[in-house]
């Protein structure tokens, strides 16, 4: 019922669909030359039926220019693992239906299909196979379409692409970029999740309630590694608003469960530098007024910054407050009340367990309190001062993109012994895979890392080892679809402009925190 109201249609019609497919039935048996008469419909005329009809089912025409009303209907595309199972005909079943019916109401309906084709399985099985990732997936593909196409599924095929085809991840790769020159994209070290059986990094949405991994289904262990990050948690309160939208009153079941990943953005976290380093640790606070009067901050034991792992005591090290103007020491204590799912927490002079705790550390409490200032105020100068400030849950946590496998869009980054840290030029994208190995992680092949800077043209340069999460190349896609063969750009915004947004998104619903 929930498919017919979307549709725009109710009881009624499902009662008029019931009372005619009998007639709807002998009208179509006799177009295809079948003489149903009175006899039961047999399986050799149900093949005569296909045989008959197979061309015209999935012909399916999109026009770009056309003035008619659009309808994008999206199904979830799939992962090449070598055969479709009963959730991917479950899936495409409802996008079909829905879209031969959007088009025998006159609509111009996109209906695409595609691959999301990078990922650990593929690279395991190739391994196991003995042959190199990209010839397995194109040989799963080819089967996969086949069984596609058996089924007659009205697909828009002349807009079908895979994600590790080179001409889609060079955008992926330029999304990167993007990012990374607005800060969005960061390398840090970081406690991770590593799954020691396919020996790579997961983030913490790929790690399930009992601690293991999503795929593997190994023990999730904790390491200190270097990862590539994307700031996620800039968008927190836009994407908490966004599910209020009026729309959605349909889906609260997936509501509920973004709403509880998300969380309530109800502080703010301020990223505040580390004295004498680049280092920016982000503490996160329920009110702003509280870095005016901060007298500390403390960490659990198990603190990346506590590198000398004792159980309590002031660490060397200090925070810049640009707020108040004084330094903030760190300590180790365990003894107070953590925001949930964060490890920092902000002293302040207002709190009395806090200033006792300062004391007996010997730290100074003698600081005023911002009577004098707003939370307004302080906001304006966190931002004029790049601390971040921005809202966001205590638990919510940036993106880890970053994986130690070879079967991935590599990440355009170079590393420089003289410039450091430098971005791949768009002209030399796209960075690809070098795939004449079998189960080699970048880190391994010298051959490929080895490049010259683009920055200073030394020689010494090497490229980034790490690939990027199968979920980065499939968090754009929809957008890809409108303009697949654009070699200028990753599409037309004019296209988009006109045929967005999705009007029907149709997949499994793990995925809607997944």
């Amino acid at each position: 019922m929930r498919l017919l109201k979307l549709a725009g249609l109710g009881p009624a019609f499902a009662r008029y669909s019931i009372e005619n497919r009998s007639t709807w039935l002998r009208k179509f048996c006799s177009a295809t030359g079948v003489n149903l008469s009175d006899r039961d419909l047999t399986s050799a005329m149900k093949l005569d039926m296909e045989r008959k009809w197979h061309s015209n089912l999935g012909d399916a025409r999109f026009d770009p220019a056309s003035e008619a009303p659009k309808r994008y209907v999206l199904a979830m595309f799939p992962y090449p693992s070598g055969n479709l199972h009963m959730g991917h005909v479950r899936v495409y079943t409802i996008s079909d239906a829905m879209a031969r019916f959007y088009r025998l109401n006159g609509a111009n309906v996109l209906h695409p299909m595609g691959w999301d084709a990078f990922g650990l399985p593929a690279e395991n099985a190739a391994i196991q196979r003995g042959i190199p990732a990209d010839r397995w997936t194109k040989q799963n593909i080819g089967q996969m379409r086949e069984q596609l196409e058996m089924l007659q599924f009205s697909f828009n095929w002349g807009r079908e692409f895979a994600t590790c085809d080179p001409e889609y991840y060079r955008w992926t790769q330029k999304l990167f970029l993007m990012l990374f020159e607005d800060g969005l994209a960061y390398q840090k070290e970081a406690m991770v999740n590593w799954d020691p059986v396919d020996e790579t990094v997961l983030a913490d949405e790929q790690v399930d309630d009992n601690g293991c991994s999503w795929r593997s289904g190994a023990k999730v262990e904790k390491k200190v590694l270097r990862q590539w990050f994307i700031k996620t948690t800039r968008f927190a309160k836009s994407l908490l608003d966004g599910l209020s939208d009026r729309t959605l009153e349909d889906w609260k079941d997936i509501i509920k469960l973004q709403k509880h990943w998300i969380g309530d953005c109800d502080g703010y976290t301020f990223e505040l530098k580390v004295v004498g380093e680049e280092r920016r640790i982000p503490i996160w606070s329920q009110n702003p007024k509280h870095l005016k009067e901060a007298l500390f901050v403390a960490i659990y034991p198990e603190n990346l910054l506590n590198s000398s792992k004792i159980a309590q005591g002031k660490l060397p090290l200090t925070l810049e407050n640009p707020i108040s103007g004084r330094p903030l020491p760190v300590i180790v204590a365990e003894n107070v009340k953590f925001p949930e799912g964060n490890d920092f927490y902000l002293g302040v002079a207002s709190v009395e367990e806090d200033r006792q705790l300062a004391e007996s550390f010997q730290l100074s409490t003698n600081v005023s309190t911002p009577e004098d200032s707003s939370n307004e105020d302080i906001l304006q100068q966190a931002k004029t001062h790049n601390l971040g400030a921005y809202p966001v849950s205590s638990k919510l946590r940036d993106w880890l993109i970053s994986r130690q496998r070879f079967w991935g869009t590599p990440i355009p980054i170079v590393h420089c012994p003289s410039c450091g840290t430098v971005p791949v030029p768009d002209s030399q994208l796209p960075i690809e895979l070098p795939l004449d190995s079998v189960g080699i992680p970048l880190a391994q092949n010298a051959q490929w890392l080895a490049t010259t800077c683009p920055k200073c043209q030394s020689p010494h340069a090497k490229r980034e080892s790490d690939t990027m999460d199968t979920f980065v190349d499939s968090s754009w896609y929809f957008l890809r679809f409108l303009d697949p063969k654009n070699e200028q750009d990753l599409f037309s915004p004019n296209l988009a402009h006109r045929l967005m947004p999705v009007d029907l998104y149709v997949g499994g619903k793990e995925h809607a925190v997944l």
